[in-house]
This record gives structure tokens, sequence and C-alpha cells, in this order.
């Protein structure tokens, strides 16, 4: 894959499985600083979008521990969005305040077990594409946030997954 199909593959609405979900993108050698950045920027769209479906669960939880898992969530998710945009400062490139489509989608789910398996999805194509990407990197300091943003993402989606399991 060429420099020209990896940014493709990182902006592309075109990669999408059969659900419609993003697919994670491959890489087969360092990224560009333009890929970075681009890369950057798609994974703060996707994790404030999870932020946003965690704080709606939030609010309509029935119990607290159920509030306070996806208030733990989107917390995180909130560390991950200020790590990331603060790396693209540095590198001076103005991070996103977009959403990406993930967020209506979810909400247009009409069945709580469905939305909280589409946002178990979306953790899956963000572990995805962290993984993917990370031995990909040339600094330490990116490699470090992806590092970290791979816990957190594993962290969330067991935590989803055990709630998806209760129901």
């Amino acid at each position: 894959m060429n420099a020209v199909d990896r940014k493709r593959a990182v902006s592309s609405d075109q990669n999408t499985d059969d659900h419609g979900d993003l697919r994670a993108p491959r890489f087969d050698g360092p990224l560009s600083d333009s890929e970075l950045d681009e890369l950057i920027n798609l994974l703060i769209e996707t994790i404030r979008a999870g932020a946003k479906v965690a704080a709606v669960f939030a609010c309509r939880a029935s119990c607290q521990n159920k509030r306070g898992m996806y208030l733990d969530i989107q917390a995180d998710a909130s560390k991950a969005i200020q790590t990331l945009s603060r790396l693209l400062k540095a590198r001076g490139v103005e991070p996103s305040d977009a959403t990406n489509g993930f967020f209506d989608r979810a909400m247009e789910l009409p069945e709580r077990a469905d939305r909280i398996a589409f946002f178990l999805r979306g953790q899956s194509w963000l572990l995805a594409t962290l993984r993917e990407a990370l031995p990909h990197l040339q600094d330490a300091e990116i490699s470090a946030a992806f590092a970290d943003c791979i816990e957190q993402v594993e962290r969330n989606r067991e935590r989803a997954q055990s709630y998806m399991n209760g129901l």
C-alpha cells in the first residue's frame, strides 16, 4: 500500500464493512506527517462520539452503578481526546472539533442492547486501529499516547461488555 492508499484508508468513508462500520486501516510502513495528523483527528472524532454515547447512556441509566460506569467511560475518553489534541497542537495542527457519524448512528438504534453492541463495535474499531498504527509510529510520545489509548479502550470495552452480559 503506498502513501496515497494509506491516506485514503485513514480518511475514506468508503472503508466500511457490511454494517456500515469503519474498517480499521492497514499500514505497511511509517506514517507520514499528514497521514498521522489525519489518523489522530479521526481517532479524536471517534473517541468524542463514544464519549457522547456514554454521556447519553449515563443520563438514561436506571441505577448508580451503571451511571458511574458510563461516566468513567466518558472520563477516560475525555482524557484521551485531551492527550491526542495536545499532540496535534504540538505538531502545529488544529484538532478536529467534529463528532463523526458514530454518535448519530448509535442514537438511531431502537434498543439499548443494540446501542451498546454498536458502541462495542466502535471500541473494537478503535482498538484495532490503534494496534495497527502503533508499530508504524516513529515518535515516542505519540506511541506512548496510543498505548495509553489502547489500555483505555480495552478497559471501556470490558466495562460495556460486562453491562451487555447483564442485560
